[in-house]
Parts: C-alpha cells; structure tokens; sequence
C-alpha cells in the first residue's frame, strides 16, 4: 500500500484532512491579528508622535509642529555687558561651561554676542578660542547702544536694559536668546518649527486652572519679526522702572493667553527645572539623585530636559555655584553629613556629573597654568 494513502487513511481520510487544513487556515488570520494588535496599539497610541511638542502647555486648540521648514534660525543670542562691573558678575568659569553647552549642543551656524562692555580676561579668551576652533560656528561681536529709555520711559538698571535688547534682537535677527547662566542639556530641534517659543517660570501644580507666575525669559526662541514679539515690545509703552518683572515675566503671559496662535507655551519642566528654592539647589549641587536625563516623576509627560538655568542671580544660587572650578567639576568624591553640606561642590552631583563633558582636560591643564601666572 502506499504510505501516503496509508498515513492518510490512519487519519481519517482526505476528507478529514482538508477540513483540519481549512480550520488552520481559518485560525490563522486570528493569531496574525491577535500578534499585530500589540504592535497597532503602540504605533497608534504610544509611539512619539513626530508633530507632538515636547513639555506642550496647550494654550488654546492644540497645536503641533505642523510647517515643514523650519521657522528659527540657526542663531544663538546672548546679551551681556551692560554695565562696567558686569552687575558683580564679571566673564567667569559658569559663564564658559554654560556658553560651552549651547556651542557644542546646538551648534548653531552664528553666535551673536551683543554687549555694551565687551568681558576680558582668561575664561572670555578661552572661549572666544573655542568658537573658532569649532568648524560649525561664527561668534559675532555686536556693540549695542546704551539702553536709557524705551518708549520714553527711563531704564536704569541692567537688567531691566537687558530685557529690552534681547527683544529687539530676537525681533531683528530671529533665533535662540539664552542667558549666560543655561546650561544646555539637549538639541532644541523639536521647537524650531514653532514661530515662539517660551516656558513657565515656575507652576504652582500642574492644573492648568492655576496659573504660572509668568514666562521666563531666561531661554527664548522666535523667528524673525514675530508677531508676538511686537506685540510684547510694544507694551513696553507702559513700562516703570520701579516694578521688577511686570514687563520681563507677568507680561508675556498675559499675551500668551490673549494670543495663543501667536506663542508656543511649554511647562517649566523643559527648561527651568529645578527651581532656585534652597532646596532644589541642594538637590541639584548636594546629591546625585536627580538626573537632567530623566523625566520628573512630577512632569506630565516623559520628555526630558532641553536646558537648565542656573538661577545665577538667586540669592541663595552663590553659595552652591561659587566653589565650581575646572577641576572640582571633575571631582567624584562623596562626603558625608557636615561635612558635605560644607564643602559639597568638591563632590560629585548632579550638576557635575552633566557639565563636566564640556570641560576637557587639555582645558584643566592649562588653567592650572594660568592659575600659577595669576591669570585666574
């Protein structure tokens, strides 16, 4: 017999074995299904979404990345110098490491430096060496005029003169206005769709009924001539020079909520986070618990950080970023107690562990150097 009809007959027949065969078939597409529905939900639902705004604070109708080209140019502002004694914070070794962040992580095709006092000095030398050792960037060096008056009324301290420049650049030139205390921690690549871009400076919780205090402008991101730039200019009109922030921070806000197609609002967890309380200081400078790479159990979403501010004009910020030198910011010891509070910024944390990259040690050598000619 043959063994075919044999194993064929011990199986109940042709018969038989065709409708196993079309039952197989018939299962089959249900397991396909059942193993690509894993898959639908993920692509569906959980993958990052390209258009989605990272740390988004919706304003008013959501919105997404939605223009193809994109909208802020390749630039990086700092505005600096503004009074002969640098508002007691003369060129110094936070102001390189922070400069040094934006140089490398954003590589932006020119950094315009504008100032009235242009700094000096071993650090400024550095990092003017830096810029043109780079191969991507361009510094240029903007002599700006005195800020006195603005809309006729009078501007006296630098602060208040900074606050005014930095407007009229990104009005003018378009790109990213950053302070000389952000640290960089991340490309901006994600926003440079959006025409304006800003962050709450602080949150008291995350519903969104309770308002921020304000938007910082510390790190800000515009395309040329934008609309909610002139906007914010012009209500300088009304600007006094004896309230502190109304124009710099309460301001932008009020407009965001007037105008919200005109500014793309994030939450302060893309750029200001940690906050300047003691606390959060100590949290980044005192311990390495927190990491500019994780998401905050407290954010909304899981994005991570783009930048940090340091809150260098905090009052309580001197204290932890003071102590900071090329080599301390290498340093990966752990005290304990007392002792640690004392002299905690000669151990590693968190800040130390994310800005030492961008101190080399050819850099170190050579400031060791300098050091013993009294150049620092």
């Amino acid at each position: 017999m043959d063994s075919r009809k044999e194993s064929l007959t011990g199986q109940g027949g042709p018969g038989a074995v065709l409708k196993r065969l079309g039952s197989s078939l018939r299962k089959r597409p249900r397991r396909l299904l059942l193993l690509a529905v894993p898959f639908l939900i993920y692509f569906l639902f959980l993958r990052p979404s390209p258009d989605r705004i990272p740390f988004h604070y919706p304003l008013g109708p959501a919105t997404v990345n939605t223009s193809l080209t994109r909208q802020i140019p390749p630039y990086v502002h700092y505005v600096y110098g503004l009074s002969p004694t640098f508002g007691g914070r003369p060129f110094a070794f936070m102001q390189y490491l922070c400069m040094m962040s934006a140089l490398r992580v954003l590589k932006p095709e020119i950094i315009y430096f504008h100032h009235v006092y242009e700094p000096s000095g071993w650090y400024w030398e550095q990092w003017k060496k830096a810029v043109s050792e780079s191969g991507t960037t361009r510094l240029e060096l903007v002599k700006q005029r005195d800020v006195t008056e603005v809309f006729g009324n009078p501007v006296e301290h630098f602060a208040h003169k900074a606050d005014v420049l930095r407007l009229e650049v990104l009005r003018d030139y378009g790109g990213v206005y950053l302070d000389v205390d952000v640290l960089v921690i991340k490309d901006f690549a994600p926003l440079y769709g959006q025409e304006m871009v800003m962050a709450m400076e602080s949150q008291p919780n995350l519903d969104p009924k309770l308002p921020p205090s304000g938007l910082c402008n510390a790190i800000m991101l515009s395309k040329p001539r934008s609309s909610f730039v002139d906007r914010w200019i012009d209500t300088y009109r009304t600007f006094s020079k004896d309230v502190w922030a109304q124009h710099s921070v309460t301001t932008p806000w009020s407009l965001a909520q007037q105008f919200p197609t005109e500014i793309t609002v994030l939450n302060k967890f893309a750029f200001f986070w940690p906050l300047w309380h003691d606390d959060h200081l100590r949290l980044v400078h005192r311990t390495t618990t927190f990491s500019f790479h994780s998401p905050s159990p407290l954010a909304p979403t899981r994005d991570t950080q783009f930048a940090y501010h340091l809150w260098e004009s905090a009052d309580e910020a001197e204290r932890y970023l003071g102590p900071y030198d090329p080599d301390r910011i290498h340093n990966r010891g752990a005290k304990k107690g007392k002792e640690r509070e004392e002299d905690g910024a000669s151990d590693e944390n968190a800040f130390s562990r994310e800005a030492r990259q961008w101190i080399s040690e050819r850099f170190r050598r050579e400031w060791r150097e300098a050091k013993k000619r009294g150049e620092v």
